[in-house]
């Protein structure tokens, strides 16, 4: 999992304990990298045969929805400002190209950083991205990444064309209720919970569809991903003990299933709440 991980600053710009009445000012290097390897990701799928798919990038950096209205409007003019700068400059003489535009260095930057991909050479994926990312020219360009907030009222949908549509989804709590992000395959994640069930809710949001796995990218802080991590190993050994269980022919009750949890974290398995007809048991 950690190779398909990339770490987030808990100094960074939209700090985690962040209150209600925060102000984003920028939008920090690591969303933006995220952004890049989402555009690159769409390209390798488009030439890998997967053109007439979705693809979905996911956002998830607040709890509040002045907030999140704050980052999609950022992610919007950043979004669309990288996306004119290629199409103007990456259709030169692929060294003009990175001279003439910081924002085709700092892509293909990425690219070399982030992909270890053989299949395709750099001018290849360039071209690929300047095909797909705009219609039009001037001042009648139009991008076809859309991105899109999830919050309560949103001004916009999420919908996913009969055509293959280009998302990034910026939300919270709103996305854990009933929405299907399709082909999701890089999710900038920031969340502060301390319970195993809404840690493993939120796995779904880290990209798992065949064809495109090893493109899949998280960001989130290593804290959260040795949260995840112990959350898995967790998961392993209850599974582990269903099957010996089910060998066995017991059940549950006769078996005695525990979830082990550690002394040593801060993570619990669920709200006290929902714990009633829970004992602790001593390993």
């Amino acid at each position: 999992m950690r190779r398909n991980v990339s770490y987030i600053s808990e100094n960074e710009i939209i700090p985690l304990n962040h209150k209600i009445d925060f102000k984003v000012k920028v939008l920090p290097e690591k969303m933006m990298e995220a952004v890049q390897v989402f555009i690159i990701n769409i390209a390798v799928r488009n030439l890998r045969g997967y053109r007439n798919t979705h693809n979905s990038m996911l956002i998830h950096s607040s709890r509040f929805t002045d907030v999140h209205k704050q980052i999609e409007k950022y992610v919007n003019e950043y979004v669309y400002n990288l996306i004119v700068k290629i199409v103007d400059y990456g259709k030169l003489p692929l060294d003009g190209a990175e001279i003439q535009s910081e924002e085709i260095r700092q892509l293909k930057e990425v690219y070399n950083k982030k992909f270890n991909l053989l299949e395709f050479t750099w001018d290849i994926i360039l071209k690929e991205i300047c095909d797909y990312s705009s219609t039009g020219s001037g001042n009648e360009i139009k991008i076809n990444i859309n991105v899109v907030g999830v919050y309560s009222k949103s001004e916009k949908e999420l919908n996913y064309l009969d055509k293959a549509t280009n998302v990034i989804v910026i939300g919270g709590a709103s996305l854990s209720r009933g929405y299907t992000l399709e082909g999701l395959s890089v999710s900038y994640f920031l969340r502060n919970t301390i319970f195993y069930d809404t840690l493993m809710q939120m796995g779904r949001w880290f990209g798992y569809r065949s064809g495109y796995e090893d493109l899949c990218r998280i960001y989130m802080t290593e804290k959260k991903a040795d949260e995840f991590e112990e959350i898995l190993n967790v998961t392993e050994d209850l599974m582990f003990d269903f099957k010996l269980m089910s060998e066995k022919g017991m059940t549950p009750g006769d078996f005695g299933l525990a979830i082990e949890e550690n002394p040593d974290s801060a993570l619990q398995i669920t709200a006290k709440n929902k714990l009633k007809n829970a004992r602790a048991l001593k390993k």
